[in-house]
């Protein structure tokens, strides 16, 4: 029941009736990670894909250096993994429990032999994911338009959200956020620095308090500061 439940939440299966989703929730199994397991490696066989039930896990690529870039932090109701099953691809990324932390998998076998038996489900999956990328095509539109404290302000307010309080730490290190913002560290740093100052946010290590949403929120939407 709760597969079944995250799985109406998610935006492959939201279009999905019932009786459609009881179907690839049969197929699902459940497996307990602990914190710093591998789930899979870039390059290994996509062999299926996860829907988080608890805890969380990072989708991350390594350098040839050793460096480790984030990509991803994936939360409880979301799935992952799912386009390398779509691709028939090896997986392109790494993936690790940073939590302990339970998925349902889901076979790729089981699951194409499904949306051969059940095309319906195939054309309700390929509505959601069109809907999805034209949303995505507009959000890196619109970043690509925002200066930096803009791209902060909406990453905490999303965060915060997320979180359901203006109180919650961050996923992710500060070098990680940078990336993920289009930025460098350095960059980064000093515009916490000025939120702190401006009494926007509190600061303490990855904890962050959000002090003034409607200002952080004007800031989003491209006020300068």
């Amino acid at each position: 029941m709760e597969v079944r439940k995250l799985l109406s939440q998610t935006r492959l299966c939201q279009r999905l009736n019932e009786s459609e989703l009881d179907a690839i929730a049969r197929i699902a199994s459940l497996r307990n990670v602990n914190k710093g397991t591998t789930l899979f490696l870039q390059g290994d066989e996509a062999t299926g894909f996860f829907l988080l039930v608890r805890g969380l896990v990072r989708i991350y690529k390594s350098s040839p250096e050793g460096r480790e870039y984030t990509m991803h932090i994936v939360k409880p109701g979301e799935m992952f993994a799912e386009a390398a099953i779509f691709e028939g691809r090896d997986f392109p990324a790494n993936c690790d429990a940073i939590e302990d932390s339970v998925v349902a998998f889901f076979p790729r076998e089981a699951f194409t032999q499904l949306i051969m038996r059940s095309p319906q489900i195939s054309m309700k999956m390929i509505a959601a994911l069109s809907a999805f990328l034209r949303d995505l095509a507009g959000q890196v539109e619109e970043l690509s338009l925002k200066e930096i404290p803009a791209r902060l302000a909406a990453y905490l307010l999303t965060e915060a959200r997320t979180a359901g309080d203006s109180r919650f730490v961050l996923p992710i290190t500060k070098t990680e956020l940078a990336h993920k913002l289009g930025t460098i560290s350095e960059t980064l740093s000093r515009n916490l620095k000025k939120f702190r100052t401006l009494q926007l946010i509190e600061m303490n290590g990855r904890e962050i308090v959000l002090l003034d949403r409607d200002k952080l929120e004007a800031i989003a939407a491209g006020e300068k500061i």
